[in-house]
């Protein structure tokens, strides 16, 4: 109860001073429409995927009418090859293995996907066959490519299988040679008019073009993009109030009175927290109006939310011991706000630019978070798809509350 009662007291104390209500709506929403109105939605992105077939028969061909048809975003290099030369293969019409492992590793491709010799024979004879697949799977390439050649291999797997059952069942003697071929056909028609598929959503609440990818213009930046920018500076400027509050004696008081130090600071931290996530909650009301699609699982949207605040929170109590007055916390909170949103892809999607700064843009937890909005909102994605971002933003925090707390002090 004492707790809340910090808390409470805190909310209120923010509340009342006009400055901070503007930097807590008037700002983020203007901002946040603005950009929302101007960021281009513009051509969706496509995927370059290298491609080294060693088959080049029928079922790998199959596989990979049933691979672009499972992720239209996704042009196999060299074979999909435009005029423009979007596989900047600078005129080369075939790739080698240690040459497109090169690509993955320096992120002009995403991923390689290698077929082996033989392959649409040992298929078709139900014989063990493995595809490499090769990728920068942590940062550059999310998991729907992955999960767009395992659809496309279910469907190739599917028509074998069918063509076997089709056999084994009726007797020999009204099965002639060419069964199997034509109910292996069959099968293959029947997945094409039902085909396995990777589901993307629109952030603009859409309906996806089966001929694009998804689209990271518009408000779908704008308002995660804004939502953790905004989030992080007012979080981040609890620091100048904590150091304000040690200047003015009210900290050391509240010291003196009938409270547990893991009470005071349990009432600081509540408080900040809850402004973060008010903050975020004023900018994703744009996204309610503004008619985005904020996925399939809004418990992981939530647990996104919250836990990106929380290391937000965490951050600022580890920065808050080292600060002297206002002016330093004030510095402190713009140059990190300013440096780590960006960073982070929260003015642009990370996937803009160079392989090298999305790496280091993971320093931020702002860009654990953006990857998390992107997978529940714009691929479709569900509580597991974000776990690996929800445990670096719980580790993130755990070690930065344990600095700080450790280090927390009455005096400035």
């Amino acid at each position: 109860m004492k707790v809340l009662q910090i808390a409470i007291n805190d909310l209120r104390l923010f509340m009342v001073n006009r400055g901070n209500l503007v930097g807590l709506l008037a700002i983020p929403v203007g901002m946040t429409i603005i950009l929302g109105i101007f960021i281009p939605s513009g051509r969706p992105s496509r995927i370059r995927v290298d491609l080294i077939d060693h088959d080049a028969g029928e079922v790998s061909a199959q596989f990979l009418q049933s691979l672009r048809q499972a992720n239209s975003s996704i042009v196999l290099c060299p074979l999909d090859n435009d005029p423009e030369d979007f596989c900047q293969m600078e005129g080369d019409s075939t790739l080698g293995t240690e040459q497109a492992l090169e690509r993955v590793r320096e992120g002009d491709s995403l991923a390689l996907i290698e077929i082996p010799p033989g392959f649409s024979e040992q298929v078709r004879a139900f014989e063990p066959v493995r595809i490499r697949y090769v990728s920068l799977e942590s940062f550059s390439a999310p998991s729907f490519i992955r999960q767009a050649v395992e659809a496309a291999l279910t469907r190739v797997n599917g028509a074998v299988i069918a063509s076997r059952i089709g056999a084994a069942v009726l007797p020999g003697s009204i099965v002639d040679e060419g069964y199997p071929q034509r109910v292996y056909t069959r099968a293959a028609e029947l997945w094409e008019e039902s085909p396995a598929s990777v589901d993307f959503v629109l952030s603009a609440g859409e309906a996806p073009d089966p001929s694009s990818a998804p689209d990271l213009g518009g408000f779908g930046q704008s308002v995660p993009g804004m939502g953790s920018m905004f989030a992080l500076f007012t979080v981040l400027g609890g620091m100048g109030i904590l150091v304000g509050e040690k200047k003015q004696w009210t900290l050391q008081r509240l010291a003196t009175m009938p409270i547990t130090r893991a009470q005071l600071l349990g009432g600081k931290i509540l408080s900040r927290f809850s402004l973060g996530t008010l903050q975020y909650g004023v900018v994703f009301a744009i996204g309610v109006v503004t008619g985005i699609n904020f996925g399939r699982d809004l418990v992981a949207l939530v647990l996104v939310i919250l836990t990106f605040t929380l290391t937000c929170t965490a951050l600022s109590f580890a920065l808050g011991g080292f600060l002297k007055n206002e002016q330093q916390a004030a510095g402190v909170t713009n140059l990190l706000g300013l440096t780590l949103a960006p960073l982070g892809g929260a003015w642009w999607p990370l996937e803009l630019v160079p392989p090298f700064m999305r790496v280091v843009g993971h320093v931020s937890p702002v860009a654990w978070a953006m990857d998390s909005y992107t997978s529940l909102m714009f691929r479709n994605g569900e509580l597991q798809d974000v776990l690996v971002p929800l445990l670096v933003l719980a580790g993130m925090s755990a070690a930065l509350f344990g600095f700080g707390i450790k280090r927390f002090r009455y005096e400035l």
